[in-house]
């Protein structure tokens, strides 16, 4: 009856947080209450519980205790991955993590429309930068036994021509610590990030990122994956140029997708959420008809709810990460989302 009771006290707080504070502030207060019962030993309060008959999935030589984790962008400085690892996620992606420690954009930048369950954020990969970062995954991964990705971004100063060089070095950083690496092309938020997407600079970006692992393989003896995340803002051309050079190169997979822009609501931003589902959605839908080799497949972007999860597994995810659906919903929509498999 006690343990109900506290379960039922941290939701409340949590409800709370989101519906009083502004987001940024909101999302703050959630990771350090959450960290505070961590530390207080009573996340297992909070956890969800795995069917074991559907556990430990294999996908590219990386185990997946489930195929349900938490995408780039809500742990910014890879300080709370153990927890989210510690509440039933299957896999959690730190970062975007840059080169240098980067304040990001103005505040206010993040903005909440509770009605769509929508979120837009023109955050700018705000993050400690790499040193800090990977200091936080060696002090917190012995806490950790899920599969950790991690994301990375070229600088905001860093011009297009020699972007290439942020995430050479970014590899040499974290590519021994990350089961997989997710390269971040598509994020609206840092100037000319999306330029990477075009012909002459991608071809350049991956054969470099290609040649890089070939070489960190050799010297580590350890596989580490590649995955691209892309815009669901692509033309339909542009998706069919990225998707074969990426497996021209031999890189690992895709994530569909990053935020969207929408300026319904706000002059700048990316948009996640509830609206964002049908353009994340019909990218999936592209890339599943247009790769040709059996690259891994991550879902993410509006996955809101228990039918968005079952949608993303009929369009051939291997795995779906959430983010605004698991602010909006907590828990409630992460015990529903690890029940579902592939069909």
């Amino acid at each position: 009856m006690l343990l109900i009771k506290l379960i039922r006290i941290f939701e409340y707080l949590f409800l709370i947080i989101l519906k009083v504070f502004p987001p940024e502030a909101s999302k703050t207060l959630t990771l350090n209450l959450l960290k505070l019962v961590y530390n207080l030993n009573l996340i297992s309060l909070l956890a969800v519980k795995i069917d074991s008959n559907k556990a430990n999935v294999e996908i590219n030589s990386l185990c997946f205790k489930n195929r349900i984790g938490i995408a780039g962008g809500l742990d910014k400085n890879a300080e709370y991955f153990h927890i989210f690892n510690s509440l039933g996620f299957g896999f959690v992606e730190v970062g975007t993590i840059t080169l240098e420690p980067q304040a990001g954009n103005p505040k206010p930048r993040v903005f909440r429309f509770s009605k769509d369950k929508t979120l837009v954020n023109s955050l700018g990969f705000n993050n400690v930068g790499s040193v800090e970062a990977l200091k936080n995954i060696k002090k917190y991964k012995p806490r950790f036994d899920g599969v950790l990705g991690i994301s990375i971004g070229k600088s905001k100063n860093t011009k297009t021509k020699n972007a290439w060089q942020d995430y050479i070095h970014l590899m040499d950083y974290f590519y021994f610590d990350a089961d997989y690496l997710a390269i971040n092309i598509s994020s609206p938020n840092t100037q000319n990030l999306r330029e990477l997407t075009s012909q002459n600079n991608l071809e350049l970006l991956v054969e470099k990122i290609s040649k890089k692992r070939s070489q960190l393989q050799k010297m580590y003896d350890k596989y580490t994956s590649i995955f691209v995340k892309l815009s669901p803002d692509e033309t339909d051309a542009n998706i069919k140029n990225i998707i074969e050079i990426t497996e021209k190169y031999n890189l690992d997979g895709f994530i569909c997708s990053n935020t969207t822009i929408n300026h319904s609501y706000t002059k700048s931003g990316g948009m996640s959420g509830a609206l964002l589902a049908k353009k994340a959605v019909k990218l999936q839908k592209k890339v599943a008809d247009l790769k040709k080799k059996k690259s891994v497949l991550i879902a993410s972007g509006g996955v809101m709810s228990e039918r968005d999860v079952q949608e993303r597994f009929r369009n051939s995810a291997n795995l779906v990460q959430l983010y605004t659906g698991y602010i909006y919903h907590g828990n409630s929509l992460l015990k529903k989302a690890i029940k579902i498999s592939p069909p």
